[in-house]
């Protein structure tokens, strides 16, 4: 009798018991879990297997879910007194990331700090002109000599040449001694050497004032990087314009993955003890800290050093955490988990759902003060600020774990390549595509030889261009070997494909959206990008490209034709001729081969200009 099934024959038992103790007690209906949140993915293939891990070109700090607890963090007063200042904090039940974290958390993962204000106003089209000089959070807390101090040219200005400046200066002008002040032709630097005491005025003396001057009428201040500025960890994430909007795999120290796949066998409730072969834990207490009771867990299977593995569910087990003195915190605990994602935050398994065989993850960070010029170094608390709702698996799944600490240290087998967005890839927002038009042509040069190599990313951007199709989704239509379906997304991806299928099927509720389509029920867009995101679609283009690529080449064309051999590959299929009109099954034209649209816009997406196309 195997495992799974004597599983089943178990909650079957269970079932049974509860129908006859029905008519004697009244049982509490059991909570519900919460909506699962909105976590865009992006496919990756190990073993002929496809696994979702976060597409983080798509996250930021604006949309993750918000928490879903509150909490503390108190320190001492007699340390308060000592530092100067009060690094206390506390955080209530749906807020936002953003409101809770600071740049100092993150100092040594994802390195916000290194970002400026101007670089921060592309990633969310901001105007600086038009942004309060009091949006910025820490300009509260910037002294007059902070600010001569961290932007180079400052204090060569006059003072009438930095408005903001000068309505605090003057205020505190007409109770200092005004000798040797010669109007306004000083500069700031000379300024501040006549007037010492004018170094510590602070900027948040100003008040709602602050709000009347724009970020830039400071000069310089947006160029700078933002560890240039005093105290520059204690702002929050969401008092730094443009930073909530950064997508996660953009930051200087970008998000990625990398690791071992597992997939997920069997889960399993708190009845189960003496968990030992674990894969979970803390970086203070190593990743395989067993579990003695109450032990709610997925079980892997199959993939080479993670077979018969257990991740212990954060929820029903605390391990030690933290360095230094902020290790305190939390009774210096956290929730057992992974970090398959770096340091930024901690990955730990939630509810966990036996009867369903059903488990969700969630998110938890730590706050962090680091030591600087003369400021102490206090560490890090334990990763304890959360639950941030992630992602959800059921039991087969595949689930990045990142690497393990196995007994024979190898896990080259189970290997995953490093997942982020190409920032030419289709993974971007739509706004941010190039979008190539014919008056573009006159600007570019011609392109150069390839030496075979295509770019795919290039190739799937003009592929989509090409298209431009109208909605997300085609009328129900067959080809003409009797495969039936609805194009789904930018590109001509059928539904009756079984890759595209294998996508679907893997993310929640795939398999009932699947039966809508090949029904000819109404979907909307909404759906098509929620089970198979464009990242996704842009993965399935490229292994397609891929395929025919390697095809094409065989008959020895030049770059050109190539990409035009590609095209009529792609949309017609390997029987299309050379020379006609390739179009699907709806009878829209895609592609007329004379016109070698697909490869003056491949060309023009990689800047260069295409030179018509012949046989090599």
């Amino acid at each position: 009798m195997n495992k799974r099934f004597r599983r089943h024959l178990q909650r079957l038992g269970l079932v049974t018991l509860g129908l006859l103790t029905a008519g004697l007690v009244w049982l509490r209906p059991a909570p519900q879990a919460a909506t699962e949140p909105w976590i865009p993915t992006v496919p990756v293939q190990w073993d002929k297997q496809y696994a979702r891990v976060p597409d983080w070109s798509q996250l930021t700090f604006a949309n993750l879910p918000p928490l879903l607890s509150g909490g503390a963090v108190d320190i001492p007063s007699n340390l308060i007194a000592s530092l100067g200042y009060d690094p206390s904090r506390m955080w209530q039940a749906g807020q936002s990331v953003a409101e809770v974290l600071k740049l100092g958390d993150f100092q040594t993962s994802l390195y916000p700090q290194l970002f400026n204000l101007q670089t921060l106003a592309q990633f969310a089209h901001l105007d600086l002109n038009q942004m309060a000089l009091g949006a910025l959070e820490l300009v509260g807390w910037q002294r007059v000599e902070d600010l001569v101090s961290a932007i180079p040219g400052l204090g060569n200005l006059r003072l009438d040449q930095v408005p903001p400046l000068e309505a605090l200066i003057s205020e505190a002008l007409p109770v200092l001694s005004l000798q040797g002040l010669n109007g306004n032709d000083l500069t700031l630097s000379s300024l501040l050497e006549e007037f010492p005491d004018l170094g510590q005025l602070s900027l948040g003396q100003l008040g709602e004032q602050l709000n009347a001057f724009a970020l830039t009428d400071i000069p310089g201040l947006t160029g700078i990087s933002l560890q240039n500025f005093r105290d520059w960890g204690n702002s929050t994430i969401g008092g730094v314009p443009g930073l909530v909007s950064v997508p996660l795999d953009q930051m200087p120290n970008p998000l990625s993955g990398a690791g071992a796949i597992g997939q997920i066998d069997m889960v399993y409730g708190q009845a189960e003890t003496q968990r030992q072969a674990t894969i979970s834990g803390s970086k203070q207490a190593g990743f395989q800290v067993p579990c003695e009771e109450s032990c709610a867990h997925v079980e892997f299977a199959g993939t080479p050093g993670l077979h018969g593995k257990q991740w212990i569910s954060g929820q029903v087990q605390q391990v030690p955490g933290g360095e230094g003195f902020l290790s305190f915190v939390n009774g210096g605990q956290e929730p057992t988990g992974r970090h398959p994602f770096g340091d930024a935050f901690k990955v730990a398994l939630w509810d966990v759902d036996e009867s369903s065989g059903t488990v969700s993850t969630a998110l938890f960070f730590r706050m962090c003060q680091r030591g600087g010029f003369l400021t102490p170094d206090l560490g890090c608390t334990p990763y304890f600020i959360g639950p941030v709702p992630f992602m959800t698996y059921r039991e087969t799944d595949f689930m990045l774990v990142g690497a393990v600490d196995g007994e024979s240290g190898d896990q080259t087998a189970s290997s995953l390549p490093m997942v982020s967005a190409s920032p030419r890839g289709l993974s971007q927002p739509a706004s941010l595509r190039a979008q190539p038009q014919a008056a573009d042509l006159t600007d570019l040069q011609p392109c150069g030889a390839s030496d075979g190599e295509l770019d795919l990313g290039a190739l799937s951007t003009a592929i989509a261009t090409l298209n431009r199709y109208p909605t997300a989704i085609g009328p129900y239509g067959c080809n003409a070997e009797g495969h039936c379906g609805r194009r789904l997304g930018q590109y001509p991806l059928m539904s009756y494909q079984p890759e595209v299928q294998a996508m679907i099927a893997a993310q929640p509720g795939g398999q009932e959206f699947l039966k809508r389509v090949e029904s000819g029920a109404e979907v909307s867009a909404d759906e098509v990008e929620r089970f198979l995101p464009a990242a996704t679609q842009t993965h399935l283009v490229k292994e397609s490209l891929q395929a025919i690529a390697e095809q094409a080449q065989v008959e020895r064309l030049s770059d050109t034709a190539l990409v035009e051999r590609i095209g009529q590959h792609y949309f017609g299929g390997p029987g299309v001729p050379v020379e006609g009109i390739v179009a699907d099954i709806q009878g829209q034209v895609f592609l007329n081969p004379q016109s070698a649209s697909l490869s003056q816009t491949y060309g023009q997406v990689k800047g260069c200009l295409a030179q018509g196309g012949s046989r090599g």
